[in-house]
This record gives C-alpha cells, structure tokens and sequence, in this order.
C-alpha cells in the first residue's frame, strides 16, 4: 500500500509540474532542434531581410527535418518558394509553390506565385488556366487580367488578349496597365495608329502628372501633322463608348447629353446617328431623331429598320406625310414590312 501510494504521489507531483510548466518542454525540443526549429528560426530571419540566398539552404534543412511531417503551415512553403524564385531558381521552387498553392487554393498570391512558377518553367498554357481560373476565383484582380492578357499574346492569341485587357478597363478605368498594353499592341502589330492613339490618349487621363509629358510627346508622334483629326477622332470614339454604355443602363437622358455635345465633330459615323436616333427617341426628341435617322439613310445604310424608326420619329414630331413616305420605304423590307404596312394602314384612316 505505501509503496502505490508513493508512486501516487509522485506521478501527480510530476503530473501538475507538467501541466504548470508545459511549455519548458517546448523550450527544451526547440533548443535541441527536435524539429528543425533552429533552422526554421534562421531561414525566416533572412527572409525578411530578403536575403534569399542565404535563406534557401535554411529552408531545405528543416523540410529535410520534417520530411515525414504533414501540417507544416503553408506560409513557410510559400517563403521558401519565394525565395527560389527571386534567387532566378524555378525549377528547385516549385515543389514548395505547389504546396503552398495545394495547402491554400483560395489565396490569391499562392495562386498567382505558382502561376507565375510555370511561366517561367516554360509551361505557359498551363500558366494561362490557372490565371483564368484565378480570374474566377478573383474576379477583382485588375493585375490577373492584365498578366492573362501578356500569357495570350506570347501565345499568338492577340483577340483574346485584348479581351482580357479590355476587361481590365471596365474592372478599374482609373489604372493606366490595359490602356497602355492596348495602345502599344495596335501600334506595334497592326500599325494602326488612330486605335493606338486612342488608347494612349486614354493613358494620358490617368497616369500621374510626371508622366503625362512623356505620355503626350508619344501621341504627337503618332499624329504627326494631323493631330486634330486624331484628337476628333479620340473624342468620336469616347462619346460612342460612353453613350453605348449609358444607353445598355437605360440612362437615356445622360446619354443624350453625351451625345449632343459631339454632334458637330467632324466625319461622325452611320453608327454615331443610329444611336443617337435611338436615344433621342427614348427622351422624347423626335425631331432630333428623324434628323439623325436621315442621316443614316445618307450615309448608305439603307435597312428597313431604319426606315420605320424614321416613320415613327416624323409621326410623332406631327410629319404625317413624311411618315407615310419613309413608312412606305420600310415596306420594301421583309423584316419591317408587316409593321410598316399596319402603320400605313392608320395613317390611311
């Protein structure tokens, strides 16, 4: 009996010195390196420091020591990719931005960092998957559009490039990275100077001021002699773009006062005048809107849609006879012909 009771007590001696000083064990397992603590404690240290070089042996000699170890935190495998990475070492990094990804495939720089590790392994269409589901994933990410735009043209694929970018704008308008990579990609491969002045005149609005001399001196080259017309041009086409999108809005009132105030540009398009025939009907300015669709006709695009949008715009601006004139034109078309033919039926009552 006394010997069990001995025993006893010294178990629960030992038992609360162990609960009240738990942590002098992990004190002890860190100071004899039980589990790469030390080289862990190192690696991180120069991480900071952004001494990677210093840092990559560190990191292999605890992975080395945890080799068998499951829960190893994702940050440090992304540390260690990181740190490969920016040593120019992609082939030995990879592994650690792969586990990194695997461990947190909803974090955004794991994802890109392992994307960015098959680019430079040369696998660039797997590079480009992985941006697009990035894109999914992150929807808000302006850089990923416009990375998975820079993947495309690599690739040939300037269309799709170009949608990326394109998305890019309508993502963040205020950022100069998508004006810039389109401006340069109708200069450089297309030659199309009007498309590339374009967007570099949309890079003028938005980069800082000490860039915007720079910005201006390579519009004035791009125009060379005929920079009004290029200017007309820049202002045609953000009034069309604008306007398109207020029209999609049903803002038709906003609309109308962007498209007003270009109205006497120089060289507007058939385009320019169906739109704004279209807007101007849903404000309530038929005049203006037998006007522009008049001028669609001039213009060539002779089509029975226009016609009977004609009819309709001098009927309701009190044009009776004009309207059975343009009316009778719509007739001539299958696609207006049973409407036309219902308006002209009225108007003979």
């Amino acid at each position: 009996m006394r010997t069990i009771k001995v025993f006893l007590t010294i178990t629960f001696v030992f038992s609360v010195t162990f609960s009240g000083n738990a942590s002098i064990f992990k004190k002890i397992s860190s100071s004899m390196n039980f589990h790469g603590e030390k080289y862990l404690k190192k690696a991180e240290a120069y991480y900071g420091e952004n001494q990677y070089a210093k840092a990559i042996p560190f990191y292999l000699k605890f992975f080395d020591k945890n080799r068998k170890k499951k829960n190893i935190p994702a940050d440090i495998y992304y540390h260690a990719a990181m740190s490969f990475m920016e040593e120019n070492l992609p082939k030995d990094g990879y592994p650690f931005a792969e586990k990194a990804a695997a461990a947190k495939p909803d974090n955004l720089d794991f994802q890109v960092l392992k994307a960015e590790y098959l680019v430079s392994l040369k696998s660039v269409p797997d590079a480009i998957k992985l941006y697009q589901s990035i894109i999914r994933e992150h929807p808000d990410d302006y850089l990923s559009y416009i990375r998975l735009g820079e993947l495309l043209v690599g690739q040939g694929d300037l269309k799709d490039a170009r949608k990326w970018w394109k998305k890019a704008i309508d993502l963040d308008p205020s950022r100069p990275d998508a004006y810039s990579r389109m401006s340069e990609s109708y200069l450089k491969v297309e030659k199309n100077r009007l498309e590339a002045y374009y967007y570099a005149r949309k890079l003028l609005n938005v980069v800082k001021a000490d860039k915007k001399p720079e910005i201006q001196r390579m519009l004035d080259e791009m125009s060379g002699d005929m920079g009004r017309d290029y200017e007309n041009y820049y202002q045609k086409q953000v009034c069309m773009t604008t306007a398109e999108e207020l029209y999609k809005q049903a803002k038709f009132q906003k609309a109308f006062q962007v498209m007003n105030k270009c109205k006497d540009l120089p060289n507007l398009s058939g385009n320019y005048f169906l739109l704004f025939g279209k807007v101007c009907d849903e404000v309530g300015k038929f005049k203006d809107a037998a006007f522009a669709y008049e001028r669609c006709l001039a213009l060539g695009m002779e089509e029975g849609e226009i016609c009977y949008r004609l009819g309709w715009s001098y009927l309701n601006s009190g044009q009776p006879e004009q309207a059975r004139i343009a009316f009778q034109q719509a007739l001539q078309f299958p696609d207006t012909k049973g409407k036309a033919q219902k308006m002209l039926d009225k108007l003979a009552k």
